[in-house]
């Protein structure tokens, strides 16, 4: 099986992620990685440094991403490949596969403010990236993800992909999430 998660940085995908691997052993693997990796291997790519958005990324990186996905059929071993640079537009074409579930995770209703004061409270690990930024770059990232989650849940409703938003009760909805790709609803 292939789990495919999308979604806005810090809505839950690695919390999720490490789910799966403690509860379900189920390995993953970030799109963050590979589209770093592709980047300096591949320069002419143009995606590497900041000019360009995650969207803008996505739409150069989606043929890597759709064979690294379409390869997945020969393993018969379970992998979690989760990121930022998934697009409903382009993983509906692998929605009704059986051996691919998939969902996007983000915070579409939360007040950027709110977002900000629980980054800051729990951050996800030592020396991430938000660790780099001032209070009002951080401030303003936020409100910038807040539109992206926005975008991912419109997108996942035209495309008929599952969307959970964190906004609020985050630990219950990533534990929906989990039941959902692992087809055990909680």
């Amino acid at each position: 099986m292939t789990f495919l998660v999308g979604g806005t940085p810090r809505s839950g995908k690695t919390v999720l992620k490490q789910i799966l691997l403690d509860k379900y052993h189920v390995p993953g693997i970030t799109t963050d990685l590979i589209r770093d990796a592709l980047g300096k291997s591949m320069p002419e790519l143009g995606i590497k440094g900041h000019s360009l958005s995650d969207q803008e990324k996505s739409e150069i990186l989606w043929p890597h991403f759709r064979e690294i996905i379409k390869q997945r059929d020969m393993y018969k071993d379970s992998l979690l490949i989760e990121g930022t640079n998934f697009l409903p537009k382009y993983l509906h074409e692998f929605k009704d596969h059986k051996d691919i579930r998939m969902c996007f995770l983000g915070y579409s209703e939360i007040d950027p403010e709110q977002k900000f004061r629980e980054i800051k409270q729990y951050p996800s690990i030592e020396g991430e990236w938000t660790d780099d930024l001032s209070d009002d770059e951080l401030k303003k990232l936020i409100e910038e993800f807040v539109k992206i989650s926005r975008y991912f849940r419109d997108e996942c409703k035209q495309w008929n992909i599952q969307y959970f938003d964190t906004s609020s009760d985050f630990h219950k909805k990533v534990q929906q999430a989990v039941g959902y790709l692992m087809d055990n609803p909680s």
